[in-house]
C-alpha cells in the first residue's frame, strides 16, 4: 500500500512537479500539469493536490480511499475505482456521501441494506456529481473497462479519529467468536457457528455449523479496504454471504442465518491474517 489515508495532504502536485508518479496505463491518454505552491510562510496552513494526478498514478490501488483534506465535520476523499468493481454492498450510515467523477465513467447500483430489492442505478461520467444517500447500501461497476479517479465529499465518522492508535496484531488462528476462515487458491471459506456461545441463528437459538464460500479475488480486496479504515465503513456485504457491520469498538460479523457481535480489534487481528497468508500464497 502506498499511502495511509488518515492524514491530510500528500504533497503530490506541488512545487515543480519534478516528483509527480507515473501514470496508469489506463489514464495515459491525460496531459497532468500540476499546478505550483509558492507558499513562504506558514506552510501547515496550506496544502494543494492535483486529484489527477493522484488518481491516476500507476501505483495508486484500487476502491481504498484517501483523505486528502477535510473541514470541520467533512471529509474529502479520493478513490481510484477498479477496472471491474467495488468488492462488497456498502451503506454509510453517518449522512449523505456525494462523489464527482474526475475521470472516468461508473455505474453505481443501488439496493436495500441487508435485502434484495434493488432500487436502480445511476451511470456517471466525467464531470458528474451525485448523491449517494445514507442507509442505503450501492455499489460501484466500472462504466467502461477501465479505472475512474472520484472526488468524495464524505460526512466524518466518528471513529476514524482512532485510526491508527491502536496496534493490531495478527492472529494466525483465523478464528473469531463462532467464525474461522480456510484459504483455499480461488476462495476463502468462512465456517460459523457451532463454537461459540456469543452468537445466535436468525432465529435467537444457537446455531449450528454453516459454511459459505468467498470468492478470494473480492474477498481480499474488501479486507484491504476494511484493514485500512480498521473497520470503520458502515455495512459491508461481501460476495458469497459475510456481512461486516461497524459499531466502533465492537464489529457484528454475519452469514444467513448466523451472526456474532465481536471485539473489533479481535477481527483486525484475523483479517491482518488472511491478508498476509493471501499474500504469501
Amino acid at each position: 500500500m502506498t499511502d495511509t489515508g488518515t492524514g491530510t495532504g500528500t504533497g503530490m502536485g506541488t512545487g515543480t512537479g519534478a516528483g509527480m508518479h507515473a501514470l496508469h496505463a489506463d489514464f495515459a491518454h491525460l496531459t497532468v500539469r500540476p499546478g505550483e505552491s509558492h507558499i513562504v510562510a506558514r506552510p501547515e496552513l496550506f496544502d494543494l493536490v492535483n486529484v489527477i494526478a493522484y488518481g491516476a498514478a500507476a501505483d495508486r490501488p484500487t476502491h481504498v480511499p484517501s483523505e486528502l483534506g477535510r473541514t470541520r465535520s467533512v471529509s474529502l476523499w479520493e478513490s481510484t475505482g477498479a477496472a471491474d468493481q467495488l468488492p462488497f454492498w456498502n451503506t454509510n450510515y453517518d449522512g449523505d456521501t456525494y462523489l464527482y467523477i474526475v475521470e472516468g465513467s461508473v455505474r453505481i447500483e443501488f439496493k436495500e441494506t441487508g435485502g434484495q430489492e434493488h432500487y436502480g442505478y445511476y451511470l456517471a461520467r466525467t464531470g458528474d456529481l451525485f448523491r449517494i444517500p445514507d442507509k442505503v447500501a450501492h455499489r460501484t461497476y466500472s462504466g467502461d473497462g477501465r479505472r475512474r479517479i472520484t472526488l468524495e465529499v464524505v460526512p466524518d465518522n466518528p471513529f476514524w479519529s482512532t485510526i491508527g492508535t491502536r496496534e493490531i496484531i495478527p492472529d494466525p488462528s483465523m478464528r473469531a467468536g463462532g467464525f474461522s476462515f480456510a484459504i483455499s487458491p480461488d476462495y476463502v471459506t468462512v465456517s460459523a457457528g457451532g463454537t461459540s456461545a456469543g452468537g445466535t441463528s436468525a432465529g435467537g437459538t444457537s446455531a449450528s455449523s454453516i459454511e459459505r464460500r468467498l470468492p478470494r479475488p473480492m474477498f481480499a480486496a474488501a479486507l484491504r479496504a476494511l484493514r485500512k479504515y480498521e473497520l470503520h465503513l458502515g455495512h459491508n456485504e461481501l460476495d458469497g454471504g459475510l456481512s461486516v457491520h461497524d459499531f466502533g469498538d465492537e464489529v457484528e460479523l454475519s452469514v444467513p442465518g448466523y451472526a456474532e457481535r465481536l471485539n473489533g480489534l479481535a477481527v483486525l487481528g484475523v483479517f491482518q491474517a488472511l491478508l498476509d497468508a493471501m499474500a504469501s500464497s
